[in-house]
C-alpha cells in the first residue's frame, strides 16, 4: 500500500534498513519515500526498534539534504560508477 521497497536490510544491530536506490540523480522526491517506508516498517515490522533509511544516487542535491536534515535516521550516500571494456581472445 506504500509502494515497493527497493531493498529492506537488516543492519549489523539487527534493525531494519529502507534503503532507496535511484539511478543518476536523486529527485527530493526519494526523501518522502524513505521516509513513507522507513514508517511502515516501523508500524508493521520493527516491533518497537529503530529503523534507518539510506537513499543512494549518484548525485544527491541540497533538496534531498535539507529534506533529510531533521532525521537522524535517514543518510544519503552517492555513487560513482567505472567500467572498463577488454577483447577477449576469440577461441579457434
Amino acid at each position: 500500500s506504500v509502494g515497493r521497497i527497493d531493498i529492506l536490510a537488516l543492519y549489523r544491530d539487527n534493525n531494519f534498513v529502507v534503503i532507496e536506490l535511484k539511478v543518476s540523480r536523486s529527485p527530493d522526491s526519494a526523501a518522502g519515500q524513505v521516509l513513507r517506508y522507513k514508517n511502515w516498517v516501523k508500524r508493521h515490522l520493527a516491533e518497537g526498534e529503530e529503523v534507518r533509511g539510506i537513499i543512494i544516487a549518484g548525485h544527491i542535491s541540497d533538496k534531498i539534504l535539507y529534506a533529510i536534515a531533521s532525521d537522524p535516521d535517514i543518510s544519503a550516500k552517492q555513487y560513482e560508477l567505472s567500467l572498463t571494456v577488454t577483447d577477449v581472445e576469440r577461441i579457434q
